[in-house]
């Protein structure tokens, strides 16, 4: 679905029609949602340009990942870069199984829940910002409850997929 912002009253045509970003190749809701026109970059790759984006995020649906009791909302992502925003939701008792690295930072803000990297017993819970420096290893890790949270990376997630994942497209 495409959502053109509508003109405010006083801006012209001429500074209205100028008035977006420069092409970039963005997917996730936010911009799927809010393209304002497309154009082909060097490579033939599709770029859109954009405006200022609104995204209600309860009117999102869940995408289950192939890792069972994690989901998620992906609102943005650099398709150049592998940065990424996304709402992650964990079940009770899901988590990832297994010492990794990333090939980024990592930020996470706790919106709600308990969830414990389990070899340091360090939880993040409601309100808690956690950063994982690009390449530090981490985990296990398990929800001790229904845990959302708000994830950004600013670059790719992993140097190579995790085996936990069976769809390359969750390792992104």
């Amino acid at each position: 679905m495409t959502f053109v912002t509508p003109k405010p009253d006083g801006i012209g045509d001429d500074e209205w029609a100028a008035n977006v970003s420069e092409p970039a190749a963005y997917s996730g809701e936010a911009p799927d949602r809010s393209r304002e026109h497309t154009e082909a970059g060097p490579n033939g790759e599709v770029l859109g340009r954009f405006r200022e984006i609104l995204l209600h995020t309860k009117d999102l649906n869940w995408v289950d990942k192939t890792l069972a009791g994690l989901s998620h909302k992906m609102l943005w992502r650099d398709d150049t870069s592998g940065a990424s925003i996304a709402l992650v939701r964990f079940q009770p008792g899901a988590g990832i199984p297994s010492r990794h690295s990333h090939a980024s930072n990592q930020f996470m803000f706790c919106l709600r829940g308990r969830y414990t990297y389990v070899p340091t017993g360090l939880t993040l819970t409601e309100s808690s910002f956690y950063w994982n420096p690009k390449g530090s290893l981490h985990g296990p890790t398990r929800a001790d409850e229904e845990t959302v949270l708000l994830e950004i990376y600013d670059g790719p997630h992993y140097p190579t997929q995790p085996d936990w994942y069976s769809s390359s497209a969750d390792a992104r």
